[in-house]
């Protein structure tokens, strides 16, 4: 499993590993409208991004474009989880090894654009972690919803809720979830406690956190306005003090490996299963703690967790129905559902929300068709290359706003907008 996987928790992240290799649709905080929105996107396979956001040019990949760890406005180093965009239509996203979330005046329609703002440090040419209202130790996807902006703060162990959408530099936070409060990162398995959440989301007015290296999903009735909230429901495990992965056996229905995202628009609920190579559905919202999912996607069947399943239970080739860790990104627009299947190195999109399991995508971002799962894919059928505007390496968020798909370009340190 390469280093990319789950968050950095080293400093060095992802410059580490990069110097070894290197509003029609509603957006992210109104998610629970998205049933009800007409809105689709057209995208054909290997298709190339019109707007690279973090790097000069579509060729480049280097985190902070070669600077070493000294950020700029334009710079990116580790991103990860899903961009947002406010109604106002200011982007967000975050910047994982820079310990900041960047701000944009608008979605950016020409390369190398400059933030406008930054939360989590001070300016925008400073990094460094830390546990206070105003900083991150690792921030990962930017959920807005209604007039609040939430983000995972992975490194932190903890959820970070803003009351109102900031729009300066460093901004505190008004509330803290996974943590009594701020200036703590405690790891812990209770019903107010966290481990490194991936990322979160909202569904029907309810928070929703993927609780990462706990193996499960915490759900919360409202959000949270008080430090350290309890959580309402549990899933993956049978109560709030059990937190063994897979609940120590195999792969099931009601229990989750390494739960790295999750989608809901308060009628159904998605979670991303990246260790057993799943995307689990609930056709209906979960009201109970250990309820079962309905529906699998990426496995024949809610028992099997190998890798680019060929639909007898044993590993083969990319396809269109596998998956090869899917890590940090889902999304639905209420029709189409995107999924980020990183250890494919690729994007996959099913034009038609999914009913059954083990159904195939139809479309696919990162590879030229779906047999294939290198890195930068060099356009020419199944070969590595070098990054360009049609490849991807390693992504981890996705998030679908107007006419535009953002893809985060994890291995690349950078986010490409088709």
């Amino acid at each position: 499993m390469k280093v990319l996987f789950r968050g950095f928790i080293a400093s060095i992240g992802v410059i580490a590993f990069c110097a070894m290799a290197s509003l029609p649709a509603a957006n992210a905080a109104e998610q629970s409208d998205l049933s009800s929105s007409p809105d689709t996107i057209t995208l054909t396979d290997f298709q190339a991004a019109s707007t690279v956001i973090g790097q000069p040019n579509f060729s480049s990949a280097s985190p902070n474009q070669g600077m070493g760890a000294t950020p700029a406005a334009d710079t990116i180093a580790g991103p990860y989880g899903a961009a947002a965009v406010s109604s106002g239509g200011v982007l967000y996203v975050s910047d994982y090894s820079n310990q900041r979330v960047l701000g944009f005046d608008s979605v950016p329609s020409s390369n190398d654009a400059s933030a406008g703002f930054v939360l989590g440090q001070p300016n925008l040419t400073s990094s460094g972690k830390g546990t206070a209202a105003n900083e991150f130790g690792g921030p990962q996807s930017v959920v807005l919803y209604k007039s609040k902006m939430i983000v995972a703060d992975f490194y932190n162990n903890r959820v970070m809720i803003w009351k109102n959408v900031p729009t300066s530099t460093q901004v505190p936070a008004d509330t803290v979830v996974g943590q009594s409060g701020f200036g703590n990162r405690v790891s812990t398995c209770t019903q107010a406690g966290m481990s490194a959440p991936e990322t979160a989301t909202v569904g029907g007015a309810k928070l929703i956190v993927p609780d990462s290296s706990n193996s499960r999903v915490l759900i919360f009735n409202k959000i949270p306005t008080k430090n350290g909230a309890k959580a309402n429901i549990v899933l993956g495990q049978p109560n709030f003090t059990s937190c063994t992965e897979n609940q120590g056996g195999a792969p099931s229905a009601k229990n989750v490996g390494y739960p790295s995202a999750a989608w809901s628009d308060g009628k159904r609920l998605v979670v991303v299963d990246s260790d057993d190579n799943r995307v689990m559905i609930w056709t209906k919202f979960p009201t109970k703690n250990f309820q079962p999912a309905n529906i699998v996607l990426g496995q024949p069947n809610l028992t099997s967790g190998v890798v680019n399943n060929n639909g007898s239970g044993s590993s083969g080739s990319p396809s269109a129905k596998n998956l090869s860790y899917p890590y940090d990104g889902v999304f639905s627009n209420g029709t189409q559902l995107f999924v980020v299947d990183q250890g494919n190195n690729r994007v996959l999109i099913w034009n038609h929300f999914p009913t059954t399991s083990f159904t195939a995508a139809d479309d696919v971002l990162g590879q030229t068709n779906m047999a294939c799962g290198v890195e930068n894919n060099d356009g020419s059928g199944c070969t590595e290359g070098s990054p360009s505007a049609n490849n991807l390496d390693h992504p981890t968020g996705v998030f679908h706003f107007k006419n535009n798909l953002i893809v985060t370009d994890g291995g690349n340190n950078r986010y490409l907008i088709y």
